[in-house]
């Protein structure tokens, strides 16, 4: 199915979603009232196609976009949550390692990207090597968080009201006098129910943010150019500028397709960026809200908990996320001096057309990769997924056979003018001597995230030994500051996983 078909399919079914269960969030458990878990749609690793190709030479290649996918992570915290185990079919790893902030180099002079590597021992596999690769676009901070002009636009049919009320309350908290909040509904014959405010009037906009009230009314599409509109006419030069959709997955702002909405933004005039919002949501695929930051351009993520929030207010007032390039995409070319084999880690399943991804990357953005390899002379049997071949490099390789076990490659283009650009990066073969308690703290953390998804998706296939007390341990290690709790929590979700898994269980552990 091609991206257009999926995207089609998105839309057109929104009829189709079912009604949401309401439920607000408790201030001392930020999941104790999450709605039930459900299935997720699709298959066994499969991420959309704009994160993922096959090239037959140089590998797995990694495309990455702005509007990422949090939601399987979401649908593992709340069945969790609920005292069941995820389906494995919506198990997506790269998904859940990409959803924790990780502490990455900023990138220097003009290149818009920073690139990291990290190597050390597996943990779950004594006879392999875990790589690590980090890449960051450019924050474009401010010494200071420049000023923000933002329009919410809350669909509010079949809409999680209590955690969007919530989620907005920690907004308001987070705006100064210096920043502009508008507020619009779907609900009402005027639709704004806020109209342009500084954040110093906080009563007046907490009071706004009360009266959000369930029901629909007016065509959401002519509301969304509202929304627009207002951002345009408070437009601030240097600062924030963002219309944000929020409402549930299912909120289609009012578009019955595909041309409708290509053709709504290709109206749209001036640098207002465009951030959707799933909050508490039931199903994450379609999602119509994804697919419309998608042809928008914009950022998309999905509000379980408060803890949630916090993250994403803290990432849309301290990142102009303006866009830095187009068609971002990343591989690895192996070194067989070093390296027999590799998998790479939660996207081995889907081959598309070959199509570069669509999507922008903003400012700030961040992508982990991990990859399994076998050192050359190695260990070679493998009880689970096979491992992908090592290609001879050929002439065009920048790899030194004595020097680097990989070099990642990063082509991207330029927004400005659509110049394609390409960056190198060298992983030295020193990285692979690396012992495994001489890892960062990110390292050992995304690791265990990865460890936790393996896991729960085929029993221990992948893993072997390792059980849920190695990953418990290994995330222990990796918890560092935690800013917003997230590796806490993600620590209470697999202990109350363990506790879900049958004694029989070769994962289970012993639990304490």
């Amino acid at each position: 199915m091609t991206k257009a078909q999926s995207v089609k399919r998105g839309i057109t079914s929104l009829a189709l979603l079912s009604a949401l269960a309401i439920s607000g969030c408790s201030s001392s458990d930020p999941n104790a009232n999450l709605p039930s878990a459900v299935k997720t749609a699709g298959v066994p690793d499969q991420p959309s196609n704009q994160m993922y190709k096959q090239n037959t030479q140089t590998g797995p290649e990694i495309l990455m976009s702005a509007g990422q996918n949090n939601g399987s992570y979401n649908n593992m915290r709340r069945s969790v949550t609920r005292g069941t185990l995820p389906e494995k079919n919506g198990i997506k790893l790269a998904e859940w390692v990409n959803f924790f902030p990780y502490d990455y180099p900023q990138p220097r002079g003009r290149i818009p990207f920073s690139a990291m590597s990290e190597t050390s021992q597996t943990p779950w596999n004594q006879n392999t090597k875990l790589l690590r690769i980090a890449v960051k676009a450019d924050d474009v901070k401010a010494a200071e968080r420049p000023a923000a002009n933002l329009v919410i636009f809350v669909g509010t049919d079949g809409s999680d009201l209590a955690l969007i009320r919530q989620s907005l309350t920690r907004l308001a908290e987070k705006l100064t006098k210096q920043d502009t909040l508008s507020i619009i509904t779907s609900s009402g014959d005027k639709g704004v129910l806020l109209a342009p405010t500084s954040g110093a009037e906080r009563d007046k906009i907490l009071s706004a943010i009360g009266k959000i009230s369930s029901g629909k009314a007016g065509k959401d599409s002519e509301r969304l150019a509202q929304a627009y509109n207002l951002a345009n006419q408070r437009y601030v030069q240097g600062g924030i500028n963002r219309v944000i959709l929020v409402g549930n997955s299912g909120f289609n702002a009012g578009f019955s397709d595909i041309p409708s909405v290509q053709n709504f933004f290709s109206q749209q005039q001036g640098n207002i960026s465009l951030t959707t919002l799933g909050v508490g949501v039931s199903k994450f695929q379609p999602s119509s809200l994804a697919e419309i930051a998608y042809e928008g351009n914009g950022v998309s993520a999905y509000i379980d908990n408060i803890r949630d929030a916090d993250k994403v207010w803290d990432q849309q007032l301290n990142s102009t996320q303006t866009h830095v390039a187009n068609e971002f995409a990343m591989n690895v070319e192996f070194n067989p001096s070093y390296v027999k084999a590799y998998r790479l880690l939660g996207y081995q399943s889907e081959r598309n057309n070959g199509a570069a991804s669509k999507g922008a990357v903003v400012t700030g953005q961040t992508l982990t990769a991990l990859y399994e390899v076998v050192p050359a002379g190695g260990y070679e049997n493998w009880s689970g997924e096979a491992y992908g071949p090592i290609y001879t490099p050929d002439s065009n390789s920048n790899l030194r056979s004595t020097k680097e076990m990989a070099m990642v490659h990063i082509r991207y283009k330029q927004p400005s003018n659509g110049a394609s650009q390409r960056i190198e990066m060298p992983v030295p073969a020193t990285q692979m001597e690396t012992a495994l308690n001489n890892s960062s703290k990110d390292f050992r953390f995304s690791a265990a995230v990865a460890a936790f998804a393996q896991q729960l998706k085929d029993n221990g296939a992948t893993t072997g030994k390792f059980t849920l007390n190695d990953t418990l341990k290994l995330a222990n290690d990796g918890k560092g500051s935690d800013q917003f709790e997230l590796r806490g929590e993600f620590i209470q979700l697999v202990e109350a996983a363990q506790n879900q898994l049958p004694s029989s269980s070769p994962i289970k552990g012993t639990v304490k």
